[in-house]
């Protein structure tokens, strides 16, 4: 192995670990907390349904569907899991990654854990590594990988799984190295497929090629174990930006602080894509301040980046799916329904009448402070303030700026919050009791994986 990867390695098995502080733990369980609420989001779903049937029925093994208690095994379940908390868009995000962390990286984690037995807080312990990785790529790889089209939760969350799994699994120096090259011919997914259930399939993907990846390298299944050296390698391919000192200049950054903890991840109090987020607190600001109701509405004007127009491709949703990925749609849902809600994003909510009277007064523009030519913009084009402009029937004009949503590191979710989402999610299908006991299990120290997916099972019969 050359410098470049084999430090990489050396990084995330012997010194990372070292570092894992009680931040560190603290923010991870937040990630944890979310995710299950948003798998309980997805429960049940037609999607769901399906990858239950091809990939895990008739497949036994030893880990768990979050909530169906489907058994099978660990790279077929995270598949499973995987997309389970991504499909409501519910799920975490994180701006430097440019993706949602948890979705590709938790399933994982707890697909092996479970197998291994480890208790929650050495999960948690392999997941902050994880983090970590598919992070500090967003930082490598970006703008370019993401501009010309690629999906970092897909591909970046790939490098998050196959880290993380290689701990769980005990790989040696040299085994992880091959798992990090079969993950990389692995790695994929567009953002073309945004708004439709390959989305986030995609955070399914990524954690059962890291899984699996990892369970190949172990058995002595071989690949490039210089996979981020040298011609070809997985950032050149990736990524314009991409330098052969570009890595290696880089990696005494890792773990000072982790990225977990700063800037720490963004959590979602709306079930929708996260750029929309930033207009969905101005309508609701507009609610608030100005009492504009959807009747009242002529006109309305969004102002954001120029990446909004590329990436929410949907201004006309024709379903739920694409409905999230709609800034459009989520602004007029938010007006028709105070906020968004997860019955805002069904195919017959984007159908309302008075939601697509809404849709055809939405225009969205770049203003030239936010264009690409700006390089504070293209360097973080989803961290720019959006400004939703209303003008009503009677000619009065209001207008409010969000500089920085609710969720976000810099206006974060509180603890509260972030239990209430997984009480309101979960408590729909395992009750207000049993969801506070999972809470609890959680918040053990010496609590077990194999528990806690045991105690999710909606069907307690199983």
């Amino acid at each position: 192995m050359s410098e470049s990867t084999a430090r990489l390695i050396d990084l995330c098995r012997h010194r990372l670990t070292a570092r894992i502080d009680a931040r560190a733990l603290g923010a991870a369980t937040q990630c944890l907390v979310d995710s299950l609420g948003a798998a309980f989001a997805a429960y049940g779903e037609a999607p769901i349904d399906v990858l239950r049937e091809l990939d895990v029925a008739g497949a036994p093994g030893p880990s768990t569907v979050i909530g169906h208690g489907d058994r099978g095994r660990p790279a077929d379940v995270a598949l499973v899991n995987g997309t389970m908390i991504s499909l409501q868009l519910f799920d975490d995000n994180q701006a430097q990654m440019r993706g949602h962390p948890s979705g590709p990286l938790l399933p994982a984690v707890l697909a092996l854990a479970e197998q291994q037995d480890l208790t929650i807080r050495a999960a948690l312990e392999a997941f902050v590594i994880g983090y970590e990785m598919e992070c500090r790529f967003g930082t490598l790889l970006n703008p370019s990988h993401y501009e010309v089209g690629w999906h970092a939760t897909a591909t970046q969350g790939t490098l998050a799984a196959v880290v993380a799994s290689s701990l769980i699994l005990g790989l040696d120096d040299q085994a992880m190295a091959h798992a990090l090259g079969i993950s990389a011919s692995l790695a994929g997914g567009v953002r073309r497929n945004f708004g439709t259930m390959t989305m986030s399939l995609h955070s399914g993907l990524a954690a059962s090629n890291g899984v699996r990846a990892a369970q190949m390298a172990s058995r002595g299944f071989t690949a490039d174990p210089r996979i981020f050296d040298g011609p070809m390698n997985f950032g050149a391919v990736f990524s314009r930006e991409w330098t052969d000192k570009l890595l290696e200049d880089n990696l005494d950054k890792w773990g000072d602080p982790f990225m977990i903890v700063s800037p720490g991840p963004t959590f979602k109090l709306y079930p929708c894509g996260r750029p929309p987020l930033f207009a969905v607190d101005c309508v609701v600001d507009l609610q608030r301040l100005h009492g504009v109701t959807a009747g009242q509405i002529k006109r309305i004007r969004c102002e954001a980046s120029y990446m909004y127009p590329r990436t929410l491709i949907h201004s006309r949703p024709g379903n739920g799916l694409q409905g999230k990925t709609s800034l459009e749609y989520c602004v007029a849902t938010s007006f028709v329904d105070g906020r968004p809600t997860l019955a805002s994003f069904t195919d017959e909510a984007v159908r309302r009448p008075e939601v697509l009277r809404l849709l055809d007064m939405i225009e969205v523009c770049v203003p030239p402070h936010l264009s690409e030519d700006v390089p504070a913009v293209r360097k973080a084009p989803f961290e720019q303030p959006v400004t939703v402009e209303v003008e009503s029937l009677d000619g009065q004009v209001f207008r409010v700026t969000t500089p920085i949503h609710k969720g976000s590191p810099e206006n974060p979710a509180s603890d509260a919050d972030l239990k209430q989402k997984f009480l309101d999610c979960a408590g729909a299908h395992l009750g207000a009791a049993r969801s506070e006991a999972v809470l609890d299990h959680i918040g053990r120290a010496d609590g077990r994986v194999r528990d806690l997916m045991r105690s999710m099972i909606v069907d307690l019969a199983r």
